[in-house]
């Protein structure tokens, strides 16, 4: 149960019946929950949102002491990687002053919504290595669902309200992680924020191979600055 090395023919893979069934699942049970929650009021949203933190939180602790003990390496279980900050923000966004609080909120709605629909469609930190029922995955799909319910509730709810100007808060809060997983990935060998390497995307791989720095700049301006804009663009149509 606790296997990683697999052969091609136990990996669940992308695009394949079970990556479709993972999506149809994905959204029916976000639907029905969201259905749940149609009478919660802002209260009650609050408190999902203490609950979602530390959940998440033991969720990881578990997730990382396990790799650590199995001897994997850092990019196995460090969470500086782009959808790992939902750890940081989700408690940001509980903090009392209030640009930690929206620079929590900032991520969870503006990063962390458009980040859970692209794991979903395109999986490749668990499917691409592991079966479907393989803990990894299990892991990845509930966390990234959290992801999505939570940041849709806190805007649904009233929680939060996205404006232009928070995107200085959201873009320094990524710029700083970036910043810092640079020399990680210098001094350990990782990929964190994928700034090492574009895992599998070819248009990013053939930019990484003609020059890692510009490579690294359209990584961190997209994570940074792009997203957020494309988020707040959809939410202001909606």
């Amino acid at each position: 149960f606790f296997y990683d090395h697999f052969t091609p023919e136990d990996i669940c893979g992308m695009f394949t019946p079970g990556h479709f069934l993972s999506i149809l699942l994905f959204f029916g049970t976000l639907g029905l929950a969201l259905w749940l929650s149609r009478q919660m009021d802002k209260a009650t949203a609050h408190k999902v949102h203490i609950l979602v933190a530390i959940g998440v939180t033991v969720m990881e602790a578990l997730k990382i002491f396990l790799r650590v003990y199995k001897g994997q390496g850092p990019d196995d279980w460090m969470p500086l990687y782009f959808c790992s900050l939902f750890l940081f923000a989700v408690w940001l966004a509980l903090a009392k002053p209030r640009p930690l609080q929206t620079t929590g909120y900032a991520f969870m709605t503006m990063g962390g919504i458009a980040a859970s629909v692209f794991f979903i469609f395109y999986p490749t930190t668990s499917l691409n290595m592991y079966p479907i029922w393989h803990p990894a995955s299990i892991h990845s799909f509930v966390y990234h669902w959290i992801m999505y319910y939570l940041g849709l509730l806190v805007l649904w709810k009233g929680l939060y309200v996205p404006r232009a100007a928070h995107a200085t808060h959201y873009g320094v809060f990524i710029f700083s992680v970036c910043f810092a997983a640079y020399f990680f990935n210098e001094w350990l060998g990782c990929n964190c924020m994928f700034l090492h390497s574009a895992f599998g995307l070819p248009f990013l791989e053939d930019i990484l191979r003609a020059n890692h720095a510009v490579y690294i700049l359209m990584v961190s301006l997209a994570q940074g600055v792009a997203l957020y804009w494309f988020s707040f663009g959809i939410y202001c149509l909606i």
